[in-house]
């Protein structure tokens, strides 16, 4: 696919990349910072040039073109996964998958793939969509809610709960334990030490519990299974239990939440919805790519030449994928939100060996989470009073979306133990 015709860029090309955080890019009026990687997407096009230098947290490569960070995503030789988070979170083992290179990888990858197949995580389904009544039962009486904090945060702990075989009324420990991995520790990290040493001992008491007492669960099976004789390590069952917690409940909540955001204001695509429910899957898909919640790193293994600029083995590489997903060469019109768009290839969940192991299961919360709240809520506004908030980080999306309604009637279904203790959790934020 053709560029369009590029214009003179209005910005320094150079300066954008030296100053690129991807931690912290800048917001715009309308609250994201969507204008800015449009900006910077446009830049770069006008004068080709799809990697930069950084000199944010001690200097790195920028990649912000679709096939340069499709190609190193799956030069699993060239570059390393050991470099996906960084700057690293407050963890004291590598993330299972996420920050593993072959061949461990694939060792732990056939581990553990099968409970993360679409016919295994549909079995959450039902669950799932009954929490999201009973969440909605909280607030529809009321008819306003900070759907971000009360429906999206709440949803992704409750169903990491469910395949971890964990007590559902811990959802809101696995929000605290997530913010101060992903983001406390970064401001404050001597405030976050003891919440993650509290994690840790919640994840080994309940492994070992597993080992003896083995359940149906996702944690029981891995910690079962076995390949060619072969077991994870108790090292590595830690750092399964951090990454489920990590990219289930993160990635999750802020793509659910910035899609509600989104339906508040875009009545058209709310209606569009509504009147074609088949449609949900593929709209998920292309708000995926629209407002990819998080960029990934690598770290360069050998000497490899990518749009035009050499990197060397050691080098820190950051795919801005939030930009490259919007890159006019790989997608028409990329700038518009379009639910049925065709051969939707985006890499907001990564490709080839290293797509995202909950890439069906974060499918299926969006999609069930967005259905169900439509069929309660299917009229509702953005709140101009409330506090409306974009959180950066290593993950970014909206986590406060206030909104207002016509007030509507509960369903009375009893209240689950896992969205009680939310309820709670919520109303003392």
């Amino acid at each position: 696919m053709n560029a369009p015709a590029a214009t003179a860029p209005q910005v320094d090309l150079k300066a954008l990349y030296a100053g690129y955080d991807h931690l912290d890019p800048p917001i715009g009026v309308d609250g994201t910072p969507w204008a800015y990687f449009e900006q910077f997407r446009d830049a770069a096009a006008a004068e080709k040039q799809w990697v930069g230098w950084s000199e944010k947290h001690g200097g790195f490569w920028v990649v912000t073109g679709f096939p340069e960070c499709d190609q190193i995503i799956k030069d699993v030789d060239g570059f390393s996964s050991t470099g996906v988070i960084f700057p690293k979170y407050a963890v004291t083992e590598p993330l299972m998958l996420a920050e593993q290179d072959e061949p461990e990888h694939m060792r732990a990858r056939r581990l553990v793939n099968l409970s993360f197949m679409p016919r295994n995580v549909t079995q959450y389904g039902e669950a799932m969509q009954k929490a999201v009544h009973e969440l909605v039962d909280g607030f529809i009486e009321d008819g306003k809610a900070d759907v971000g904090r009360i429906l999206a945060d709440p949803i992704p702990a409750i169903v990491t709960a469910l395949i971890m075989g964990l007590p559902a009324e811990d959802g809101p420990l696995f929000d605290y334990w997530t913010t101060a991995i992903t983001h406390q520790f970064l401001v404050d990290p001597e405030g976050a030490k003891p919440k993650i040493a509290e994690m840790y001992a919640y994840f080994e008491k309940n492994i070992a519990r597993r080992k003896v007492e083995p359940g149906t669960d996702v944690l029981s099976s891995v910690i079962n299974a076995e390949v060619d004789g072969e077991r994870l390590t108790h090292r590595e069952l830690l750092g399964f239990s951090t990454v489920l917690l990590i990219g289930g409940i993160e990635n999750s909540a802020k793509l659910i939440g910035t899609s509600l955001w989104r339906l508040g204001w875009d009545v058209e695509l709310r209606r569009r919805l509504i009147r074609h429910p088949d449609r949900m899957q593929a709209a998920v898909d292309e708000l995926l790519r629209y407002y990819t919640p998080a960029p990934i790193g690598r770290i360069v293994r050998r000497e490899t030449t990518i749009g035009g600029v050499t990197m060397q083995p050691g080098q820190q590489v950051m795919l801005g994928l939030p930009i490259a997903n919007r890159d006019h060469r790989e997608f028409a019109h990329p700038d518009a939100l379009i639910i049925d768009r065709p051969n939707n290839r985006h890499l907001a969940l990564g490709t080839g060996l290293h797509v995202c192991l909950g890439s069906h299961l974060i499918r299926m919360e969006a999609r069930l989470v967005l259905s169900e709240f439509l069929k309660r809520v299917p009229d509702y506004t953005i709140d101009p009073t409330g506090i409306l908030k974009w959180t950066t980080g290593q993950v970014g999306g909206m986590s406060r979306v206030p909104i207002r309604f016509q007030p509507g009637t509960r369903r009375g279904t009893e209240r689950g133990k896992g969205v009680d203790a939310w309820l709670r959790h919520a109303s003392r934020a």
